[in-house]
């Protein structure tokens, strides 16, 4: 449907643009504006009539949403089991469990020979004839949270800061500094290192990413459900790490809110895009 109302679209534009041709040739010696006009009319058809050659598929969901119900569904899109090892959705009678084989393969095939290449592509045609069940495999980019990792920094930071401003602000008049002065220079060296680690940490948003395979499985009950993907999980492991010589294995827990949930891939909001490494630092 979609491929005939492109190409309607385009032999209308087409007619279109002709016609405002015809117009403009047509028109006596005297309307030269209506001759400006007609070709630029004709001109922008012909510029439409090429655009939607290639891009009438964006306008396809408007052009048919008319007259259709929006229906929005209230639920979860997805419960995670007990265990989890595995995300579950009911639907009727069914349960729909599926769970996610982490594939610790780090290297590119920009840094592979062109050998490693044909044997690389040689080993996935060979998993994919030992393993029966259909399967997804992808690679997924997110974010880190280093909130945690930043605190701890600021928390080593400020820790060091009141030592050295005791010790600076102890009485005792110069003998009393003089004789802390190792200390001091001890205590001086522990605030830049912690203040150039937090400047170098939070600088930039720091990425990792994840190649996985994902398998389903239905069942009657969430337990038979979960089971029966968790043991396609391992028998999809297991061919993986046999084919490549890794150790694949079932993501768990964060690991797969990491692969399906924005807000884990991309936190909405973490100290490391709000934290101003210069202010509330004293220099020392």
């Amino acid at each position: 449907m979609a491929f005939e109302f492109r190409w309607i679209l385009f032999i209308s534009l087409v007619a279109a643009s002709l016609a405002f041709i015809l117009v403009g040739v047509a028109a006596g010696p005297g309307l030269g504006i209506l001759k400006f006009i007609m070709g630029l009319l004709a001109i922008l058809c012909d510029i439409l009539a090429m655009a939607s050659r290639y891009y009438t598929y964006l306008f396809d969901p408007l052009r048919k949403m008319k007259g259709k119900k929006l229906v929005l569904d209230s639920g979860d899109p997805y419960i995670m089991s007990p265990s989890g090892t595995a995300i579950m959705k009911r639907v009727g009678d069914l349960v729909y469990a599926t769970v996610f084989v982490k594939i610790p393969i780090y290297r590119s095939g920009t840094e592979m020979e062109d050998q490693e290449k044909i044997d690389f592509a040689t080993s996935f045609g060979k998993m994919l004839s030992i393993i029966k069940e259909p399967f997804r495999i992808s690679t997924q980019l997110y974010v880190l949270n280093k909130d945690e990792y930043i605190e701890k920094i600021r928390a080593k930071l400020n820790e060091a800061q009141d030592k050295y401003n005791q010790i600076m602000n102890k009485e005792g008049g110069g003998t009393a500094k003089k004789e802390v002065a190792p200390e001091v220079e001890h205590l001086r060296g522990k605030v830049t290192m912690w203040r150039n680690m937090l400047e170098s940490v939070s600088r930039a948003k720091s990425h990792s990413m994840m190649s996985y395979a994902m398998v389903s499985a239905t069942g009657s009950s969430e337990e038979e459900a979960v089971n029966l993907a968790i043991s396609k999980g391992d028998e999809l492991a297991a061919g993986i790490s046999s084919t490549y010589g890794i150790s694949a294995s079932l993501a768990t827990g964060k690991e797969i809110l990491q692969l399906i949930e924005p807000e884990q891939m991309i936190p909405i909001a973490n100290l490391s895009s709000q934290i101003s490494v210069r202010s509330g630092l004293k220099q020392v």
